[in-house]
């Protein structure tokens, strides 16, 4: 308890300076787990829709019926998007009485990897903020550091009395500010790393499942006497 109101008397007792790096600091630490959490809770909802429609796929004998449940959904994550948008495409296509092969593979792979696209973009907004602050903190704790220590040798070089308890008051408050700096920018580098392995692992599963997509309709290609509105797997 003692070190926790030392600290803050350090923190209310700093130049104006060293107090607006450290409400800077703040600041970030705010943003940056506001980031965390959000971006945890989307991701974390990301990869469990994408096991269970990856099970349900594999499991299911009625592509149409899938179709439907999907669309039933508010949103559409991962996968699952890619599945109903690239559906959407061959069905439009069907409609509009396009039959060539090729034709239709690549108007369904163009659409497929603009949905990929979008879910990307969708997952790594906010990252870029993430790794700014992890990057920028310590740099700015640092400058509250410097300048607070300029702060105390110049106060030092006034008072004309070179003695520990004189300098050492100020130096400490201007440690705190990279302490502080620190401790904003080690978690956000942590979870930007996480976050960007988990949507690596996401486009590799999407990228899979496009493959995997575009050789059903491939199948169903092959064979147009089937019922081109029942997709059946």
């Amino acid at each position: 308890m003692e070190q926790e109101i030392s600290i803050l008397q350090l923190i209310l007792n700093a130049s104006i300076v060293v107090q607006i790096v450290i409400a800077i600091l703040i600041l970030f630490s705010i943003v940056s787990w506001g980031i965390i959490f959000s971006k945890w809770a989307s991701l974390t909802t990301a990869k469990g829709e994408t096991k269970r429609f990856l099970r349900q796929f594999r499991s299911s004998s009625n592509i149409s019926a899938l179709y439907t449940a999907v669309s039933a959904k508010e949103s559409k994550e991962s996968v699952a998007a890619l599945f109903f948008y690239g559906l959407n495409e061959y069905n439009k296509l069907t409609k509009q009485g396009i039959t060539d092969k090729d034709t239709m593979i690549e108007n369904i792979e163009r659409s497929l990897s603009s949905t990929v696209d979008a879910e990307i973009d969708k997952y790594e907004g906010s990252l870029s903020t993430l790794a700014t602050f992890g990057s920028v903190s310590p740099y700015i704790g640092l400058l509250g550091t410097v300048w607070g220590i300029m702060h105390a040798f110049i106060g030092l070089g006034n008072a004309g009395q070179a003695t520990l308890s004189s300098v050492a008051p100020g130096i400490a408050e201007a440690l705190v500010a990279t302490a502080i700096g620190l401790v904003v920018a080690i978690p956000a580098y942590i979870f930007y790393n996480k976050f960007t392995a988990d949507i690596i692992s996401l486009n590799n599963k999407m990228n899979k499942f496009g493959d995997e997509f575009l050789n059903l309709i491939s199948r169903r290609l092959i064979t147009p006497s089937a019922n081109q509105d029942n997709l059946n797997a």
